[in-house]
């Protein structure tokens, strides 16, 4: 049997896809992806602790929820790192995998992001719809807050260090894939879909479409954000402030 699994990623990270296939593909039942946002199936457990900071109690409720090892893609720069930490706890307990998402450009991630708080065009139809009315200029893009935007990748980068710290301190050892391993070319990008599926003892032999399926996901997905960026006044200037950022932080 394989085991259930966690995604653990950022907003606007992409590689829904991806989350779904694997849903799909897993013995473990599914769930709404980031089912921990207040919105969302699993809300009432942040909404709880928000409002009694119990901890113990929270735990209890995420150790509900996982009962049943559904599989899970949560965005965990949206939680508060004692739900996170609660939720790698009670996982682990549970015989969890873990698996991180991330971006290589994260400056095209938060512009990304940017872009999307801007227009609300947040899935994949509404995107269709909303992209098209700018193309045609029926729809005028404003610039981007570049201070917002600084503001949030310092955000992720802590939020990042935080996760990263969690892993260490339980001696989990996640599996790390970025957008860019499983997108930018098909052949790469199938390779490492097949490390995950070993790393989840996922079998998938016996299944005909898988394949179609395989493709579908690495191939025809997507909201494809990049195509209205030049639509965007300060574009440049606000990828600039990002980068100069991200390459203090490396030094």
């Amino acid at each position: 049997m394989s085991h259930p699994f966690i995604i653990w990623t950022m907003r606007r990270t992409g590689g829904t896809s991806l989350a779904t296939l694997l849903m799909k593909l897993s013995e473990h039942p599914g769930t709404q992806h980031e089912p921990f946002n207040a919105d969302r199936a699993l809300g009432h457990v942040l909404t709880a602790w928000q409002q009694d900071r119990d901890v113990p109690a929270m735990r209890g409720a995420i150790r509900q929820a996982l009962a049943r090892t559904p599989t899970i893609k949560h965005c965990y720069e949206l939680m508060p790192l004692k739900l996170n930490r609660a939720l790698l706890q009670v996982s682990n307990n549970l015989g969890y995998r873990h698996i991180i998402l991330e971006r290589q450009d994260e400056a095209a991630r938060i512009l990304s992001l940017e872009l999307a708080k801007m227009t609300g065009a947040w899935g994949k139809e509404a995107a269709t719809d909303i992209y098209a009315q700018i193309a045609a200029g029926n729809r005028q893009m404003e610039p981007i807050d570049t201070s917002s935007a600084l503001s949030h990748l310092r955000t992720c980068r802590q939020k990042r260090a935080d996760l990263l710290a969690l892993f260490a301190e339980y001696q989990q050892e996640p599996f790390s894939v970025c957008f860019e391993d499983m997108y930018t070319d098909y052949d790469r990008g199938r390779a490492k879909l097949q490390e995950l599926l070993d790393f989840l003892s996922l079998d998938v032999s016996g299944l005909p479409d898988f394949e179609d399926q395989v493709r579908t996901a690495l191939v025809q997905s997507g909201q494809n954000s990049a195509r209205m960026q030049h639509y965007v006044p300060n574009l440049h200037k606000a990828r600039q402030v990002l980068q100069r950022a991200l390459d203090e932080e490396s030094r």
